[in-house]
This record gives structure tokens, sequence and C-alpha cells, in this order.
């Protein structure tokens, strides 16, 4: 009876290892894939702001142009999907310093900008 239960145990113990050598396993990736990325880009000819919002989850995004003084130029509430990519024209603001702030699930991304003679440069 003990060597049939031993027998047994041996069995199943073979099988299973069988089966763990035999599967493939996913590499894991040391990386993984950010849920909302933000992009800024410069519009060269337009003087402004492309903001570029890379995202998985549904949501809404908040974009919200200040000056250096804190006072609003733009809030803007975008609904989004999958990805959302918006142009800001900011050559018509007076010379200075302002921050685009973009939120998005809960996380903010603060770019700072500085508008000269019509023309926009990210800091």
């Amino acid at each position: 009876m003990k060597k049939s239960i031993k027998l047994k145990a041996i069995l199943l113990l073979v099988s299973v290892c069988t089966i763990m050598i035999g599967a493939q396993a996913k590499p894991i990736n040391p990386n993984p894939p950010a849920k909302n990325v933000v992009n800024f880009s410069l519009l060269q000819s337009n003087g402004g702001v492309g903001v570029k919002v890379e995202k998985n989850t549904p949501g809404k995004v908040v974009v919200i142009i200040s000056d250096e003084y804190g006072n609003v130029m733009l809030k803007q509430v975008l609904s989004t999907g999958k990805e959302l990519e918006k142009d800001y024209i900011l050559n018509r603001l007076d010379n200075g310093d302002y921050t685009i702030n973009v939120t998005s699930d809960k996380k903010v991304i603060e770019k700072n900008i500085r508008v000269f003679d019509g023309q926009c440069r990210i800091l």
C-alpha cells in the first residue's frame, strides 16, 4: 500500500514537472507601458504648442494654460478615448512665461513655456 502511494506521488510529481517545463513563459517586461503619457511639441510655424495624450483608459483630460501670476488664460475639458492631440496657438499672448497643466487620470503634468514676439519656447 505504501509503495503504491509513493509511486502515485512520484508519477504526479513527474507529470507536473513535465507540464511546467513544456509551458512557454512570457518574458517579463522591465519597462511596462505607461497608462498615461503626455507629450508636448513646439509648433514652429504657428507660434504654439501641441499637446498629445496617449491614454489606455477612458476619461477626461483637463488642459489649463496660466500666466506667471497664476491667472488662467484657458481652461479646456476634453473627452478622450485612446489618444488625444490638440494644438494651442499662443502667438497672440503677451510676452512672458506661461504654464500648461495637463490633468489626466488624477495626474498633473506641467510644462513651462515662454512667449516672446509671437514665438513660443518650451522651457
